[in-house]
């Protein structure tokens, strides 16, 4: 069964000065802006050729193994991909009822379960993933909130729209706000690992009046990340991907290459059984299920709709857990966000990796109830 639910005239506000809301800095100097420094404009326009730079080289290593594959175990292989059946597991009852939001201007696909009057819970997925890599914490929590995991814009059976203004972190929080709405709340506890958590990271902050309490699952705070990267060495190689799918066209064939076998490396080493990797490339061998994710990258380091500029002075409850066999992102990352503000609960889980929540779910699901009965 599927419900539709209609919102048409909520918009992401500027948030004001005061107790709880951050200031936001002034945007209106865009990179097209004639007033803008001559100086400011070359800097702009020299990381933009260093950004090119950096992901030809990746794209060019990865052409290279892709032509090795080719030799080693046949062009018909590499260059071989179809769409997979929908698995059983997707149509699970006990997850919840599918239904969809209608927002500003894209229609949201979510799957609720839980009490109607119970607080709200709403979990948000990484790259790549959907609504479907929160089953452990749904099936948790769904007795004490009304549990919802939604697809975001560009994923499964949400709206893809094209172009990279339509995956500006602006749009991204925007739709987080609008969700909360929709689904007839003021607030929620917000849960969020990966792409989720870098965009709950801003949305908390800048507008804390939605969130209740934050949960953060191997997702670094966009101020930290760019830190890290811009200093660490380490964390740019381990950061290489996000350079690569600069890149049109090459970063979809690799993950469609061997039959989508990227998707099953991904999640092969999270303890997934074939089912469930099944319904991952169900997700993302339908056609032009790939482009919108990766523009999620494209926008961001593109810095497409202007900057998120926040700190982490936040005024809700935050828990950070941790797997720390991430090999996209540093275990320094917890380290810096506990010296940034230690009033942020810091737990790390040492034998999982970055998909935390798939990998260790009980670990993951007692620190979140010991954390939120506090």
């Amino acid at each position: 069964m599927r419900k539709e639910r209609q919102l048409c005239f909520f918009f992401l506000e500027r948030p004001t000065t005061g107790d709880k809301r951050s200031k936001v800095s002034d945007f209106s100097h865009s990179e097209s802006d004639p007033l803008r420094p001559a100086s400011t404009m070359d800097h702009v326009l020299v990381e933009k050729v260093m950004l090119w730079l950096v992901a030809s080289f990746y794209g060019v290593l990865t052409l290279f193994g892709v032509i090795r594959s080719c030799f080693k175990i046949g062009f018909k292989k590499v260059f071989h991909w179809k769409v997979i059946e929908r698995p059983a597991c997707l149509d699970d009852t006990s997850l919840g009822t599918h239904g969809y939001l209608h927002l500003e201007d894209v229609r949201i696909h979510y799957v609720a379960s839980g009490p109607e009057d119970k607080p709200l819970m709403l979990f948000m997925h990484g790259f790549p993933e959907f609504w479907f890599s929160w089953r452990h914490q749904i099936k948790e929590f769904q007795s004490d909130y009304r549990v919802v995991a939604f697809d975001m814009r560009g994923y499964n059976e949400s709206d893809k729209p094209s172009g990279l203004a339509a995956y500006s972190l602006h749009k991204l929080m925007a739709d987080v706000k609008q969700v909360i709405l929709a689904l007839g709340y003021k607030s929620c506890t917000l849960v969020a690992h990966d792409w989720g958590g870098g965009i709950a990271w801003g949305f908390a902050r800048l507008y804390p009046d939605y969130v209740d309490k934050l949960i953060i699952m191997n997702a670094p705070p966009g101020p930290v990340m760019q830190k890290l990267i811009k200093k660490d060495s380490k964390q740019r190689k381990m950061s290489w991907y996000m350079f690569f799918f600069q890149l049109p066209f090459l970063p979809e064939l690799l993950m469609k290459s061997q039959n989508y076998n990227m998707i099953v490396d991904i999640f092969k080493s999270t303890g997934m059984d074939q089912d469930e990797i099944n319904a991952y490339k169900h997700v993302f061998s339908q056609p032009g299920a790939l482009t919108p994710p990766l523009n999620y990258y494209r926008a961001a380091l593109q810095r497409v709709g202007g900057p998120v500029n926040y700190d982490l002075n936040y005024t809700m409850p935050v828990l950070l857990i941790w797997g720390c066999q991430d090999v996209a992102l540093s275990s320094a990352f917890p380290d810096l966000v506990e010296k940034a503000n230690p009033k942020i609960t810091v737990k790390r889980i040492q034998d999982a990796n970055h998909f935390v929540q798939n990998n260790d779910p009980k670990a993951v699901n007692k620190i979140m109830r010991e954390w939120l009965t506090e």
